[in-house]
């Protein structure tokens, strides 16, 4: 993508002046902190991807995708010449990461679920209420996994 700058703003530039909606990647590698949060304030509705790749949850170490070789160390999956070839974020290490940036759970909780699924049009998704689906996790004191929930039915336990 891009870059930012102040005589061909770009991607960044357009997205920060038009949209109403937009995606972002809160590993800590692809944007900065100090990014995530000038973004949140200029894009009101804001949501997380993860942009993770098959080594989410696999050892450091090397790896191919398709024809690439690729290193994954360090929350980070590279080119051998060190671009950024995608993350091993999950969603709550993203939902982690923004509140240790000070952003409120009830904030961060909607830009995991509420605002993507209201961009995909999905009235029934990314709520807990009468006639959707019912999909949620239930997070410790720490924000740490316990239980996951699919159409109200818990799938997994955790710990």
């Amino acid at each position: 993508m891009s870059p930012l700058h102040h005589r061909d703003p770009g991607m960044v530039g357009a997205a920060l002046a038009h949209a109403e909606y937009a995606e972002l990647i809160p590993d800590l590698l692809h944007v900065h902190p100090g990014a995530i949060r000038a973004a949140m304030r200029a894009i009101l509705r804001l949501y997380v991807v993860t942009d993770s790749t098959s080594t989410a949850g696999t050892p450091d170490g090397e790896y191919r995708f398709g024809s690439q070789h690729v290193t994954k160390c360090m929350g980070g999956v590279r080119l051998a010449d060190g671009t950024l070839a995608g993350s091993t974020l999950t969603m709550d290490r993203a939902l982690r990461n923004l509140v240790s940036l000070g952003i409120p759970l009830a904030d961060v909780s909607n830009r995991l679920s509420l605002y993507p699924a209201d961009y995909l049009g999905l009235e029934d998704r990314g709520r807990i209420g009468r006639g959707a689906w019912a999909d949620f996790v239930v997070l410790d004191r720490e924000h740490a996994l316990m239980a996951t929930y699919v159409e109200g039915e818990s799938i997994v336990e955790y710990g």
